[in-house]
């Protein structure tokens, strides 16, 4: 009996082990996403693997359905905020608000100022909704719409929307990953803020002068006004546009202003949205419901234009919430199987030695879970946290910088993995491919590079007392 009992106990994998496995399943998934397979089925096929690993590692069962469940119960939140994001879409598009908002942005919006424009109000719309998808979704769709009638590169625009979107909501106090973050890490939330000044807010201004340079550079030739005219009339021929309508859209910033939870929030701002659209517009509340579920839909007889429009609804999210689904399950075998902290522990553990080394190997764990995950921001942060958290307490370095370190790698790295659901969910959203927009989100590479720079000079960095590591030496391990 105790032979089958020691055969039955869980193994702990080896290095080579834990390193070919994670390889592998990210090879899988790199190929079929190449060759063209739904991202859906590759996303499901890497899952499958993630669990025959953790399986054959003779992982309990209920251990992996426990880890499952409290990852799937983690995310459900996010799963609502991706299912009202939907529903908002398609009645911004029926009430005339995305519709007047292309329309004066066009009128009004210069090609030069365009790019940093979209990067600072996408910035300010995700820093007061605390939701980087409801930013891309609103304000995102309303200036690539308004890109489209100038010599700018629509993926550069979209790179701008996705690191605006993704500063508000790593910035703000509204958002589920600042307040996961600042929770695992136990840190109150405005102290976790506060830490990510330091590397945040100098990558966003390196960000805005850099999009402005690139907005001289691509946005200098004039807009045309053929095309813009034509869309303009276009829809001031099928929706009334007034100044009015943007309320709604001002509306998602007022109750965040008053810290109303984001799924309320968003609650009120759709109800709001359906009684704009049948007083301004004359829409039926049965159409505007339909229009909530199933998107906008509208002929408008100028082929340009019905793209623009022809958008949201919560069906437009169903394979968005299946990849998010499978990515957390996927996550979550993974997590259970015990490879990454095996990665961790014989490999980039060792290689610690200061503060600098700690930073550059969190930021180098966090990307790599981020990856292994499919972009499961969740997972990323609190496997992170639980792999580093005894680290940075031994060397005396302040939770804080950890929590940053959470964020600004595994929150920003979803960006970067193509077949993960902020990847997906742009391309759906904004009308380019999952791959396109990443050379130019330039906040994901710019937010690391100060990270280190943080732990160089000790600016921005604690130690275990909250007393400020200026002009300090880290201490070996």
């Amino acid at each position: 009996m105790e032979t089958k009992k020691e055969i039955r106990e869980q193994k702990t994998p080896g290095i080579a082990f834990a390193l070919i496995g994670f390889i592998v399943i990210i090879a899988v998934i790199i190929v079929l996403t190449n060759i063209g397979v739904n991202t859906a089925l590759t996303v499901f096929i890497g899952a499958a693997l993630a669990c025959i690993l953790a399986l054959s590692l003779r992982v309990p069962w209920g251990d992996i359905e426990d880890t499952v469940m409290s990852t799937l119960k983690d995310c459900s939140i996010t799963f609502l905020v991706v299912i009202m994001v939907g529903m908002l879409v398609g009645l911004w598009m029926a009430n005339g608000t995305v519709p007047s908002l292309m329309y004066y942005g066009m009128k009004l919006i210069s090609p030069v100022i365009l790019l940093p424009l979209t990067f600072i109000l996408c910035c300010f719309t995700s820093l007061f909704t605390g939701t980087s998808f409801g930013s891309i979704a609103t304000m995102g769709i309303a200036m690539v719409g308004v890109a489209s009638t100038t010599s700018l590169p629509v993926p550069l625009v979209v790179g701008a929307v996705a690191s605006g979107a993704y500063f508000g909501d790593k910035m703000s106090p509204l958002s589920d990953c600042t307040n996961l973050a600042a929770g695992i890490t136990k840190v109150g939330l405005y102290d976790h803020i506060n830490s990510m000044y330091y590397s945040t807010i100098p990558a966003a201004l390196v960000c805005a002068v850099m999009y402005t340079v690139a907005g001289f550079i691509y946005g200098g030739g004039a807009m045309d006004t053929e095309k813009a005219n034509l869309i303009c009339n276009t829809l001031a021929d099928n929706f009334h546009i007034s100044v009015v309508l943007i309320l709604p859209a001002v509306l998602v910033l007022l109750v965040s202003a008053f810290k109303i939870p984001a799924i309320l929030g968003l609650g009120i701002t759709a109800g709001i949205s359906i009684i704009f659209g049948m007083v301004f517009q004359g829409t039926s509340f049965i159409d505007l419901l339909n229009y909530a579920y199933n998107g906008f839909s509208i002929d408008t007889g100028v082929d340009i234009v019905n793209p623009m429009l022809n958008r949201g609804g919560i069906v437009s999210m169903t394979e968005l919430l299946v990849i998010y689904i499978l990515s957390s399950t996927m996550g979550a075998f993974i997590a259970s199987s015990g490879i990454m902290d095996v990665i961790a522990q014989k490999m980039l553990l060792k290689v610690i030695k200061n503060k600098v080394s700690l930073i550059v190997v969190t930021l180098i764990y966090g990307h790599i879970m981020t990856f292994a995950v499919a972009g499961v921001q969740t997972v990323t942060m609190i496997v992170t946290a639980q792999t580093f958290e005894e680290v940075y307490d031994k060397m005396g370095i302040s939770r804080r910088v950890l929590s940053r370190m959470l964020e600004d790698s595994g929150v920003l790295g979803c960006l970067l993995v193509p077949w993960g659901i902020t990847a997906m969910y742009i391309a759906t959203t904004l009308g380019v491919s999952n791959t396109a927009y990443i050379p130019y989100a330039w906040l994901v590479y710019a937010v690391p590079v100060f990270s280190i720079i943080c732990a160089v000079t000790g600016f921005g960095m604690w130690d275990k007392d909250e007393k400020p590591m200026w002009n300090k030496k880290g201490e070996k391990v």
